[in-house]
């Protein structure tokens, strides 16, 4: 089925040549095309867009588009949808992007499912800059949108599953600690029946964490978390958040210091998420820096905003890993003393509740073996 693509301007030596490569482009182009007249009627389109609405040879809908009486701004779907509007700007000079429209092709030409279909519209214009012609580029982003929804789908399964397992994984939590409890009663006289229980007791505290973490990412991804905001001080966020994550540190011989000071600095914000913000921000420093090394935390004042930072001098981070570090299950690699290294899912926790107060977490290092820096910013409430 043959189409005439836009002419080259007549008169100039090679004007067939170019013709023909024109026709040639126009005809082969891998994207739909529609050629608009300013008064809004389809003057021309290529094989993409019969391909694209499933046009046969002879077909009466094409006829029908390529038909003087046809005009794409009166057309009922486009106006329906407010593109009409959006695609004047275009017959005015404009280059636009039209939004996404669901065309049903079953109305087109009898058969097909329906497609989701997006444009750009380019005008086109002579020497003196009028517009001559708009050229309108169509593409099918059905199965791209069916892709999206699958993924969604997908990822809200996996949410729904990471809270059913971390419900599953609690259950038995409690009666295990009673168990240890008992032991260490009963068989106090026995050195080996205390360890024991030492053993299954601090066991059970290290699963009870890793439970509450998944939990939590599993209510923050379903939105099911609401902060209770009030005025807080980040002087009471630091000492209650230190007093949490010390013994951590002091496990791992950590020179720990604070520096600066947040007595007068308060934001807006849930003080117990700020706080468990802030503890996991220090635990991901004890595990992953060396013994005997060293951990500083900071609130700095910037503006309207503050500055809340952990530095350690541990294992660093690969560039390849940094864009990546926030991300849910991500972790750095083991090293043989931090066999317990959680499930990669404190610093995801500390992103997304960070979000939902309104500030922003960044990671910093210099490479392998040269530190970290953990930096949340925060909105100051006014005086």
């Amino acid at each position: 089925m043959s189409t005439t693509p836009p002419s080259p301007p007549a008169g100039t030596p090679d004007s067939a040549s170019s013709d023909m490569r024109f026709r040639a482009v126009f005809e082969q182009a891998p994207v739909s095309i529609q050629i608009l007249a300013p008064d809004g009627r389809t003057l021309r389109v290529n094989q993409a867009w019969e391909d694209l609405w499933q046009i046969r040879e002879g077909s009466a809908v094409k006829a029908h588009v390529l038909s003087a009486a046809y005009n794409v701004l009166e057309d009922p779907q486009l106006v329906g949808h407010g593109i009409a509007a959006t695609l004047r700007r275009a017959f005015a000079g404009e280059s636009v992007a039209l939004p996404a429209i669901r065309y049903d092709v079953a109305t087109l030409d009898g058969t097909g499912p329906a497609r989701w279909v997006t444009a750009r519209a380019h005008p086109v214009k002579d020497a003196d800059g009028r517009v001559v012609e708009v050229m309108l580029i169509h593409e099918d982003i059905t199965e791209r949108l069916a892709a999206e929804q699958a993924l969604h789908d997908q990822d809200r399964r996996k949410d729904e599953f990471l809270a059913m397992l971390a419900h599953e994984l609690r259950n038995p939590l409690a009666p295990i600690s009673a168990a240890a409890d008992l032991l260490r009663t009963v068989g106090s006289a026995d050195e080996r029946v205390r360890k024991a229980s030492d053993v299954i007791a601090r066991q059970v505290r290290h699963m009870t964490t890793l439970v509450d973490d998944l939990l939590d990412v599993s209510r923050v991804t379903r939105g099911l978390i609401q902060l209770d905001r009030a005025m807080v001080d980040l002087g009471s966020i630091v000492a209650n958040a230190v007093e949490q994550a010390r013994p951590l540190m002091q496990a791992r011989g950590h020179a720990f210091a604070i520096e600066g000071g947040a007595g007068t600095l308060c934001v807006h914000g849930d003080a117990n998420r700020l706080v468990q913000v802030v503890v996991n921000l220090l635990n991901n420093a004890a595990k992953y820096t060396p013994r005997g090394g060293r951990i500083a935390l900071a609130c700095v004042r910037e503006g309207t905003t503050v500055a809340i930072s952990v530095r350690d001098n541990g294992i660093g981070l690969d560039n390849a890993l940094l864009p990546h570090v926030f991300d849910l299950f991500t972790q750095a690699e083991r090293s043989p003393d931090r066999a317990q290294g959680g499930l990669g899912i404190g610093l995801a926790l500390v992103r997304n509740i960070v979000a939902m107060h309104g500030g922003q977490v960044t990671a910093y290092s210099d490479g392998p073996g040269r530190g970290s820096v953990f930096t949340v910013t925060l909105d100051l409430m006014a005086a």
